[in-house]
């Protein structure tokens, strides 16, 4: 016999995460500036590692070689792909955001590359520095709205169980009570039954 089902607790919820859609935003911005770099600017794929100078040409003050706009594209790229999930977003937010800051780290103690194969300039820099930081901090942020379900689901079959168990504890409903008011005992014999009126 099927047992029917109810549930009328309150739904689960998983709540709007507050990383997917920033980090999403940030990972478009990152691939149109190394697509764009890439077609309108230097696509020189020198380097003269690790001590050595690179330099390209600028875009929108921004100046960079192949592999600089490679390494945006690349990075807006992987935020993309992971800003569908909370999780991913998240994940992904935190390990480009550690390599934008310590490449901006390095630009600055270096000079204006990146170990002899990134061309960067002071813009360069400062994007990529404060992208980075953004997307450290978008790392940690959480959900918003998130409810847990309630009690697990019963049973219609339970609740009836408990409802005629109530009855027959708090009530009389149960025993019979014939017409004229008086309560009737039902006995049961080898031969049959008989009704005992008192």
């Amino acid at each position: 016999m099927a047992t029917d089902r109810y549930d009328d607790t309150a739904r689960p919820r998983s709540g709007v995460s507050l990383a997917k859609g920033p980090v999403g935003l940030l990972g478009l911005a990152s691939l149109a500036l190394g697509v764009l770099g890439f077609i309108f600017a230097s696509r020189s794929f020198d380097f003269n590692a690790p001590s050595g100078t690179v330099t390209g040409t600028t875009f929108i003050g921004i100046e960079g070689n192949g592999w600089t706009w490679v390494v945006f594209a690349a990075a807006g790229l992987l935020l993309l792909l992971g800003s569908p999930l909370h999780w991913g977003a998240k994940s992904m937010a935190f390990i480009v955001g550690v390599v934008f800051v310590v490449g901006a780290l390095i630009a600055l103690s270096d000079g204006d590359d990146i170990l002899g194969i990134v061309a960067m300039n002071n813009w360069t820099k400062l994007i990529m520095g404060a992208a980075g930081v953004a997307l450290i901090v978008l790392s940690m942020m959480p959900r918003v709205g998130r409810r847990r379900g309630g009690a697990p689901v019963a049973t219609r079959r339970d609740r009836e169980v408990t409802d005629t168990r109530s009855e027959g504890r708090f009530g009389r409903d149960s025993e019979p009570v014939s017409p004229n008011g008086r309560e009737t005992t039902t006995t049961t014999r080898r031969g049959g039954s008989y009704e005992d009126r008192r």
